[in-house]
């Protein structure tokens, strides 16, 4: 009696099952090469490689949830139920991760465009650093003073996101004030040398020395020389201190902001005075 059961079962249901199986392997064997592929592809389109992991693991997720659909199909089960379930689960989680997701696709597209890379100095969020990871989620920005700062992705987007290492080269904006009974050529001759003189200032494109304003307490020049990127701390400092040793060498004044009080006296408080000192 059994025995019969069990030739009807498998002759029933034993295709289904066999069906069901090779469905399950061939299409996971199938989603691992479409995967490989996949990656493959990104990477000749030298995308980055976090995107290309998350990428192909998203991939292959989908891939085999799509596998098991068709393998349950095969045994006869009812899947657009099963879908329906899977939608509904899918919003609920992303209703609930709602900003995690702006996180992941803020991630996705700062791997795709690249506002910065490894590496790179950055302002982003008010957070100053250079750039020492990026995921999908966040982005690490290690400060000056060796602190870490882990930034949202969004903020690359919400906020707005300074590179000052994107370019090769780099502008030196200095003001240098100098006093009003001082010789603005002749301060101008001096500051043009300097910039000459450094070998790290580019000729092109040519720096530019202008008198930018006339202060309440002195006369403001701009010093404006170009240089590589990776000189432009190191040139800043130096050229600074060459300017304010050189100014006093020539004596050239370079005034700091003070204020002139004159007491006049009256008659009232002269009077007062005499009473007080009654």
């Amino acid at each position: 009696m059994i025995i019969e059961q069990t030739q009807v079962w498998l002759t029933h249901y034993g295709m289904q099952v066999v069906g069901a199986i090779a469905i399950l392997v061939l299409g996971i064997i199938a989603a691992k090469i479409v995967t490989n592929v996949f990656r493959k592809v990104l990477r000749r389109a030298n995308v980055d490689e976090t995107l290309v992991s998350f990428g192909g693991n998203m991939l292959k997720f989908v891939l085999i949830v799509l596998v098991v659909i068709a393998a349950l199909a095969r045994l006869g089960f009812q899947t657009s139920s099963l879908i329906a379930m899977m939608g509904a689960a899918a919003l609920a989680v992303g209703l609930s991760l709602q900003s995690n997701l702006s996180n992941l696709a803020a991630g996705v597209l700062i791997l795709i465009f690249r506002p910065m890379r490894l590496g790179e100095t950055v302002e982003m969020g008010g957070v100053f650093g250079t750039v020492e990871e990026i995921t999908i989620m966040a982005t690490k920005i290690r400060q000056v003073d060796g602190k870490l700062a882990i930034m949202p992705n969004t903020k690359a987007f919400a906020d707005k996101l300074i590179n000052y290492t994107a370019a090769k080269i780099r502008r030196v904006d200095l003001v240098i004030g100098i006093g009003y009974d001082d010789d603005i050529r002749k301060a101008k001759d001096i500051l043009q040398r300097l910039v000459s003189e450094d070998e790290r200032i580019l000729k092109d494109p040519a720096p530019s020395i202008i008198v930018l304003e006339l202060a309440d307490s002195s006369v403001n020049l701009g010093v404006r020389p170009w240089t590589n990127n990776a000189d432009w701390w190191a040139v800043k400092c130096d050229l600074t201190e060459k300017i304010k040793l050189t100014f006093d060498e020539e004596g050239i004044n370079i005034p700091y902001p003070q204020r002139d009080v004159h007491l006049y006296p009256t008659a009232t408080s002269s009077d007062t005075s005499q009473e007080a000192l009654k």
